[in-house]
């Protein structure tokens, strides 16, 4: 039950436009540390946690993608 809604919530913060907006930079953006990243203050506290996840998920698939690259 925990786990079902623990989901659902991610979901929903997939959805949202912090989520997108961290995902982007983290795909995207510079490689600056993630402390010093200004973006981050221009969301409230729940939409900062969706920004956060969204861009430790762009930054997942961007280091996927160039380790796939290396190897190409």
């Amino acid at each position: 039950m925990i786990r079902g809604h623990s989901v659902r919530q991610k979901e929903v913060f997939r959805e949202s436009r912090a989520y997108r907006s961290g995902w982007e930079d983290g795909r995207f953006g510079s490689l600056e540390a993630f402390g010093s990243n200004e973006e981050l203050s221009n969301w409230a506290d729940k939409e900062r946690l969706a920004y956060y996840q969204g861009h430790r998920e762009g930054r997942r698939i961007r280091e996927m993608l160039q380790d796939t690259a290396r190897f190409a």
